[in-house]
């Protein structure tokens, strides 16, 4: 299996502002704002670097370890794929836990949430090319 890329997320209270840090301070690119019922994404790339920006629709709080969408920090990575549905069962069968499985959001994309044995979460997005 190989994977297409590697993306950061970073949860926050105010998407907007960490954005421009990361667009001002560390020459990242704003390449799309998604909005969703969860929340807004913020998508960001410097060269090869990709970084999500994550404002849950609900205020999160601080980082306690309690949950992966509802604190703010460095909470999760999000592996591109080509097949989401052999990746997660790859995963589960190393030992990965799912907290979502294989799920369509848009057209042309499904994700999933995995932890690994540590609980550190992934997201495994299969997007088409176009």
């Amino acid at each position: 299996m190989t994977m297409r890329g590697l993306e950061a997320g970073i949860v926050t209270h105010d998407g907007e502002n960490l954005s421009r840090f990361y667009e001002r301070g560390l020459g990242f690119t704003l390449d799309r704002i998604l909005e969703f019922p969860q929340g807004t994404v913020r998508r960001l790339h410097n060269g090869q670097a990709m970084l999500k920006i994550f404002q849950p629709a609900k205020a999160p709080h601080d980082a306690d370890g309690s949950g992966w969408s509802t604190t703010s920090g460095f909470r999760y990575a999000a592996l591109h794929v080509g097949d989401a549905t052999a990746t997660v069962q790859q995963a589960i069968d190393a030992g990965a836990s799912v907290l979502t499985p294989v799920t369509p959001h848009r057209p042309g994309a499904a994700f999933a949430l995995l932890t690994d044995p540590d609980g550190n979460v992934f997201e495994i997005l299969q997007e088409d090319p176009t």
